[in-house]
């Protein structure tokens, strides 16, 4: 397990009034458009970012969605949902896999995995500034 907070470098916000949100959906689709844009203080996510068909497609969407020194709270594995079967020697080319699995959802075709290493580089190319990072944190399922 992991769980990270990160931020949006920049002074200190007045606070508002609290705001909720949860949709049920594509969160790229819902979350991605522009309405969206700087319009949250914060995104606390749990078991979620492994969901992500691309977690860095998730990780642009998030940091779009936060104001000025918004927060981004995550807690959970990244044991990515999406990961599709391995390409295998017989496959001589993309097309040739992509044929091979055409009944699949194409997301498990185009799914980025990556490890935690990955992620944080991802995080920081984005934008985002990492406050406080833990590991191996046990989760009571």
């Amino acid at each position: 397990m992991l769980g990270f907070e990160t931020a949006k470098p920049d002074e200190e916000q007045p606070s508002p009034p609290p705001e909720f949100s949860m949709a049920a959906g594509d969160f790229v689709s819902i979350y991605g458009c522009a309405k969206e844009k700087s319009r949250w203080h914060g995104i606390a996510s749990c078991f979620f970012l492994d969901t992500a068909p691309c977690v860095v497609e998730y990780l642009k969407v998030m940091f779009d969605m936060l104001e000025n020194g918004g927060v981004l709270i995550n807690f959970g594995p990244l044991l990515f949902h999406w990961s599709g079967p391995p390409l295998r020697p017989d496959e001589t080319s993309f097309e040739d896999y992509k044929s091979k699995h055409s009944h699949m959802d194409g997301r498990y075709l185009r799914s980025v995995d990556m490890p935690y290493d990955g992620v944080r580089e991802v995080l920081l190319q984005i934008g985002f500034e990492i406050v406080e990072e833990y590991a191996d944190l046990p989760a009571l399922y």
